[in-house]
């Protein structure tokens, strides 16, 4: 699904944050947690989506268990174990509704 971590960041909106992996077809994926100051108390805080397609409960998931194995270093650990909760969150919160 994933090769590797291309980048990540911590925007200055409330922390969001952006986590961009290369994809197995070579193309860029950016998913972004949404923690800005004006989604709080909102359904769109926390949420994560895609610069490339929808996220479904059952992709939610999947990508959640293909991250962990992107992991290179201190930094990136937590950085993925948020996307990781996220994301399961997500896909929890889907099945639930």
């Amino acid at each position: 699904m994933f090769t590797l971590i291309v980048d990540y960041a911590v925007a200055p909106d409330g922390g969001s944050l952006a986590l961009s992996v290369e994809r197995l077809d070579g193309k860029t994926e950016c998913f972004v947690i949404n923690r800005s100051f004006a989604s709080r108390g909102t359904p769109e805080h926390n949420a994560v989506k895609s610069n490339l397609r929808s996220l479904f409960a059952e992709e939610c998931e999947e990508i959640a268990n293909h991250l962990g194995g992107l992991v290179t270093d201190a930094t990136s650990t937590d950085l993925v174990t948020e996307f990781i909760n996220a994301l399961k969150e997500q896909s929890s919160n889907v099945r639930n509704t």
